[in-house]
């Protein structure tokens, strides 16, 4: 979970988890994250029904400059060099692009100096192309 989706799970908040609403009652930060209670989830066995399940929300936070959501660069053109982005690989660290060539595939880190534009409404991204990182790999 994403630290600016924590909103979504204050208490009182609805989520949607197996097409079922549940009420947040409380959140805590836990050894790998965090873990939530529901109002409506009161005995081990019940939480055990929706664990690692997906959580939907009714809709999602605004996004700040230079923040995209994945499936709005899968698709997108590459430039120079040619490709398209076929995949968004999230990281603790630093999130990748996975950019398909007719050679293959290849994964650039999401950062500012190595794919310096981002044109969702354009279709295309910019990388910086530097040998042993922008070649296939398969």
């Amino acid at each position: 979970m994403d630290s600016d989706d924590l909103v979504y799970f204050q208490p009182g908040s609805i989520v949607l988890i197996k097409n079922h609403p549940y009420v947040v009652r409380s959140l805590r930060r836990a050894h790998k994250g965090h873990q939530v209670a529901f109002a409506d989830v009161g005995d081990r066995n019940a939480a055990e029904e929706i664990r690692n399940e997906d959580v939907f929300v009714a809709e999602r936070r605004s996004l700040a400059d230079h923040e995209f959501w994945p499936e709005d660069l899968i698709g997108l053109e590459v430039r120079p060099g040619g490709g398209v982005v076929v995949d968004v690989v999230v990281g603790s660290a630093q999130d990748r692009l996975v950019i398909e060539r007719d050679r293959g595939t290849f994964e650039v880190p999401f950062v500012d100096d190595l794919v310096p534009v981002v044109d969702v409404d354009g279709g295309f991204v910019e990388i910086v192309e530097l040998p042993g990182l922008t070649e296939p790999s398969d």
